[in-house]
């Protein structure tokens, strides 16, 4: 059976104990009106009003009125939102029961969740609910055994849907779906009750792992996710015309009354270059719990190109990629795996830091040459948020310090720095992670020919998912270190690493509902998991390709050093050898005149590095940049330490070149000074002479 085809459930039949069937003789005190209704037209307050006991039932979690089916219906969050009825004022259903109500969801649950239940485990009561593919279904006790029906499709999303459930002692179980029978189990028998037990609406009871749990094995608690309405519950079952009539009196508004929120990366298109301090809305109830100042989040927007890079705090801050039409892409973070490095939770990373505890981002430069955006985060699991590997003498755990240093041609220097006491095990660096909006497939954003991988030589070879994932060693073409993901945008994701012990490799093998690996427990999900299979579009998830391994830029004693070159392009993977030899190989440098020191290329800022003596009055500095086929010079940017605050002038093999998008440049004081930012729009595999003057 295919993955597909187990995402669609048949009817099923549960017996979890030995049958012990019975035909009762009992008294009914049955009427034609429900023993509880909740309409929830209430506006304000924490209780929900049973028209028919008089009672309010306090509400709990977060929630908000909505609009309904009529008049309001309650909005519950899908994490904390709960309705209880104490057992003592719950209404008897010996003689069967019936359950129906109107219910629009906004996402499938981690696994069946109540719309209402009256139950004690599996031995007695009833249960009415969803399950985590979206059906819905009857579960009831009866002679001794727990029956669960359940109906063969999906509720839709956003949409109103009208479920009903019942069971008759005679006849047995039917449920409904917009007044239409749509699944029976012939059963007969008394239901046994729930005595002293609770009545509990839209949330579990007790903590439950997650249906399609990978990792760790945790149970969580959650709630329905959606808008609730009209909720009745009878003492008898009520028939097929009762329930068409019930779908029929009521006149829901038509289409998504539930909007699909989008990923957040700020105003689209085209604007000023440079890092932003902002702070992006998701979707009010994800937004209102988080505990969070304005301006946490970082936009990095971009003048020549519809692209934009988002620090966010829904993705724990990681540096995300934006293209034109919004797909977005990440490389990750690093992580430290293994049960006894990683305490208790398998995945120490900041996917796994759900409040980000020990997350957060900063810009500290941003000028018209270039924006510089820190990120920094401890490598905590999911449960306790403890860090790996404490140091036995000092007690530090794991943290990782990030740097992008981004250029206005849409490319940015990744230099990850790890801290950590222990080098002999496992640590990650880069996953090629594809992040899924809510309403999206990974086939929508990712094309089956999804990566294209290539060499210093500019050959490539294309790995596809077409027929399946391809094999899991990337063996073609010899040391690759390109990859461009082919996303269903222009603009493109790419990376670039040094070629010295390089080597890649997909990442298959885990249990997914798509062509692609496809997880949702992040982002966004505040589910204590690190892995759980997606089986619907319903929120947001990601889907990873493959891994890229290469050596440490630096190592020290108790940190590691790696950078990559990362960004989105128009070019094809062949195409960006040269942007690799200007970074990997880039000219020598041969300074002209006095007053300056030559500091050479420095990759982790993808720029040349040269010093103004101390004292020096120089008021100009030129130097030859050896450039050439194998060393070119491509989008060059320039640090002059120490120059001051003086406008500089700028020549290119002695013509004058105008501040403008081909020339710019930005001063960034410390404590010392000022340095000098210089980015150039420019190609040239041949030597060039570059001088900066002070502007008189």
């Amino acid at each position: 059976m295919s993955n597909r085809e187990r995402s669609t459930m048949k009817l099923i039949v549960r017996i979890t104990v030995p049958l012990l069937i019975f035909i009762p003789t009992y008294i009914s005190a049955q009427t034609n009106s429900p023993v509880a209704e909740w309409s929830f037209n209430e506006t304000s307050g924490r209780v929900a009003h049973d028209s028919v006991s008089g009672t309010d039932d306090a509400i709990g979690g977060l929630f908000h009125w909505v609009s309904g089916v009529s008049g309001n219906g309650l909005r519950f969050d899908g994490e904390s939102t709960i309705i209880t009825r104490s057992y003592k004022g719950v209404p008897p259903t010996t003689a069967g029961v019936t359950v129906d109500a109107w219910v629009a969801v906004n996402t499938y649950p981690w696994n069946w969740v109540p719309i209402v239940e009256h139950r004690r485990e599996e031995q007695a009561g009833y249960f009415f609910g969803i399950d985590s593919f979206g059906h819905f279904g009857l579960k009831v006790a009866v002679g001794g055994q727990w029956w669960c029906l359940v109906s063969k499709s999906q509720l839709p999303l956003k949409k109103w849907s009208h479920v009903a459930g019942s069971y008759d002692p005679a006849k047995g179980m039917a449920i409904y779906l917009d007044g239409a029978l749509v699944g029976e189990l012939p059963l007969q028998g008394s239901l046994s009750p729930a005595e002293r037990e609770d009545l509990v609406i839209g949330r579990v009871r007790d903590p439950v792992l997650p249906a399609q749990w990978i990792h760790p094995k945790i149970p969580v608690r959650y709630s329905f996710d959606g808008i609730l309405d009209e909720l009745r519950i009878y003492d008898r079952s009520l028939t097929a015309a009762e329930i068409a009539k019930a779908y029929a009196d009521v006149h829901p508004p038509s289409g998504n009354v539930l909007p699909w929120p989008v990923l957040p990366s700020g105003p689209p298109g085209i604007g000023r270059f440079g890092a932003f301090y902002t702070t992006l809305k998701y979707d009010d109830m994800w937004d209102e719990p988080r505990r969070v100042a304005p301006n946490s989040d970082v936009v990095v927007r971009f003048d020549q190109a519809p692209i934009r890079m988002v620090f966010w705090q829904g993705t724990n801050y990681g540096g995300d990629w934006v293209t034109e039409n919004n797909r977005w892409y990440t490389d990750e973070f690093l992580e430290t795996g293994g049960k006894v490095d990683c305490p208790g939770g398998e995945d120490c990373e900041p996917m796994s830091d759900k409040e980000n505890r020990y997350s957060h981002v900063r810009i500290i430069e941003n000028t018209d040459a270039r924006a510089v955006v820190h990120w920094r985060y401890g490598l905590c699991e999911v449960v306790n948020y403890t860090c790996a590997n404490p140091d036995p003498t000092t007690g530090w755990t794991d943290w990782a310090d990030e740097y992008f240093t981004i250029y206005p041609d849409g490319v940015a220097v990744r230099k990850q720095v790890l801290w950590t006491s222990n080098f002999k095990n496992w640590h990650e660096f880069q996953e090629t992670i594809v992040i899924n909006g809510a309403g999206t497939r990974p086939e929508d954003n990712i094309r089956p020919d999804a990566l294209t991988i290539g060499n210093m030589k500019g050959e490539t070879a294309v790995y596809s998912w077409e027929k399946g994932p391809p094999l899991k060693n990337m063996d073609r073409p010899e040391h690759p270190n390109i990859q461009v993901v082919n996303l269903k945008s222009n603009w493109k994701p790419f990376q670039i690493v040094s070629p010295a012990n390089s080597s890649m490799q997909l990442y298959t093998g885990e249990v997914t509902y798509s062509m692609f690996e496809w997880w949702n427990h992040w982002p966004v999900a505040q589910v204590r998991s690190s892995g759980i299979s997606a089986v619907a579009p319903d929120r947001p998830s990601h889907s990873s390709l493959s891994h890229i391994y290469w050596d440490p830029y630096t190592q020290t004693g108790n940190s590691m050093t790696k950078i990559l070159l990362h960004g989105l392009t128009t070019k094809t993977a062949a195409e960006l050898v040269p942007l690799a030899k200007s970074w990997l190989s880039p000219p020598s440098v041969e300074l002209v005149g006095s007053g300056f020191q030559n500091q050479g290329y420095d990759p982790t800022q993808r720029a040349f590095v040269i010093v103004r003596e101390s004292h020096s009055s120089a008021s100009q500095v030129r130097f030859l940049l050896k450039a050439s086929s194998d060393s070119p010079l491509l989008n060059p940017a320039f640090v002059v330490q120490n120059w001051g605050d003086a406008e500089p002038k700028l020549s290119i093999d002695g013509k004058p070149v105008s501040r403008g998008a081909n020339f710019r440049y930005g001063f960034v004081p410390h404590l010392e000074g000022s340095d000098l930012v210089v980015w150039l729009a420019m190609e040239s595999s041949r030597p060039t002479t570059v001088e900066f003057a002070v502007a008189k």
